[in-house]
């Protein structure tokens, strides 16, 4: 199963920062594409990261990557309000960076386990 993150608000750089910061996890290193959004006019293809898919399967990746997730959000609270929308095949959750409470990253978990368990 594959999840969708999408980062609102903040600059496109964010996304390559996720990225980076879940492939630095050995449990996702090879798990996260960046996507790239839809071509401008006179372009052939997009230029700039839209999303990032994140390849969960079976296994238990949803705790890991709810903490993984949380961390992240905390170390940017300061600078950045944005809403981070994970995405699961029927649900999702937004986080917002600059005060991500208990109950959406407990939602996040909900949602991330219903993954692991399909």
């Amino acid at each position: 199963m594959d999840l969708q993150i999408r980062i609102e608000g903040g600059p496109v750089d964010e996304y390559v920062a996720l990225a980076d910061w879940l492939n630095g996890n050995r449990d996702f290193r090879g798990r996260v594409r960046q996507e790239l959004g839809p071509p401008t006019d006179g372009t052939l293809g997009g230029e700039w990261v839209d999303m990032l898919t994140i390849a969960v399967g079976s296994g238990g990746l949803g705790v890991a990557l709810t903490n993984s997730l949380n961390k992240w959000l905390e170390n940017r609270r300061a600078g950045l309000v944005a809403k981070v929308t994970v995405t699961s095949k029927r649900r999702t959750v937004k986080l917002r960076a600059r005060d991500a409470n208990a109950e959406a990253v407990q939602l996040l978990g909900e949602i991330l386990r219903d993954a692991d368990e399909r």
